[in-house]
């Protein structure tokens, strides 16, 4: 979903020799410590016992602990120790025999809004206070602050805007009522016609905090009077998403006749709405939210 990722790791000023014989590939060039990544994406939850790992790694395997401090480029941080974040500790060792170590941070989800731009800039040290000769001493730690799912928050009433199935261009708005199967499924009851209800899956970000997307499974959505059954579907290598800070959820979805064609992909987005709201919309009155 989402890493932007510049792998470094291993990669530049080696100087590789193979064997004609058997193809073996050594690395004889200068031992660089490097991070492994140069932009790393942190998710800030409610456990704020969570660490988040940084792998900084070395070329060569020493036969001794290597040790280096972590240290903060302000100049290039905007995140504020203490408060959005800590490092757990300074002092970082790859440990003799090995190749690689982390530095672990945590994040303080009380102290963030979801739509803060954070990030924090780290350098490695040798134990003497100076920089050593690496090809990327650096990495920059985005923080984002990851509302907890329940499905809770996406059931009773919605606010639905579409433009299909509606034979206008001009995006159509009408109420739409939910209810929850278990605690990753939603019904959404009757949406375009009283024959038909959808059923989508939500992914429950549990292992990826990163993760919210919702699948829709091939299903008819409605039955129109010329066409017949159609169907809708989430599409492949497009996500539809939720959207924890709105109580709202987007569905880009592939309208189609089975067997027979596509209309189109078309986007369908849905807003919680409270009962007091839907009420109002019911009787014609637009009030503010």
């Amino acid at each position: 979903m989402r890493h932007i990722k510049y792998i470094f790791f291993m990669a530049a000023c080696l100087v590789f020799m193979a064997s004609c014989e058997n193809n073996t590939i050594h690395y004889d060039g200068p031992d660089y410590i490097v991070f492994t990544d140069s932009l790393l994406d942190m998710p800030v939850t409610e456990d704020e016992e969570e660490l988040f790992e940084v792998t900084f790694g070395t070329a060569h395997a020493a036969d001794k602990d290597l040790n280096y401090m972590v240290d903060i480029d302000l100049r290039r941080t905007n995140a504020i120790e203490g408060y959005h974040f800590d490092i757990v500790s300074r002092n970082v060792t790859i440990k003799a025999g090995e190749r690689t170590g982390t530095v672990k941070l945590k994040g303080y989800y009380n102290h963030m809004n979801v739509n803060d731009s954070l990030a924090v800039t780290l350098k490695l040290l040798d134990m003497e206070g100076k920089t050593p000769e690496m090809y990327n001493d650096w990495t920059r730690v985005r923080l984002h602050k990851c509302m907890p799912f329940n499905l809770d928050d996406y059931t009773g009433n919605m606010r639905l805007s579409c433009t299909f199935p509606f034979s206008t261009s001009t995006v159509t708005k009408f109420l739409v009522t939910t209810e929850k199967k278990n605690d990753s499924t939603l019904i959404v009851k009757s949406p375009f016609d009283d024959a038909h209800d959808l059923t989508l899956k939500f992914h429950t970000a549990r292992q990826n905090p990163f993760d919210t997307t919702i699948d829709m499974v091939e299903q008819i959505a409605f039955t129109d009077s010329y066409y017949g059954e159609v169907a809708m579907s989430t599409i492949d290598g497009v996500a539809s998403y939720y959207l924890p800070a709105d109580r709202a959820f987007v569905l880009i979805l592939n309208v189609f006749i089975p067997k027979i064609g596509s209309f189109g992909n078309y986007y369908y987005i849905f807003e919680w709405v409270s009962p007091e709201q839907a009420e109002a919309e019911k009787n014609g009155i637009s009030t503010p939210y």
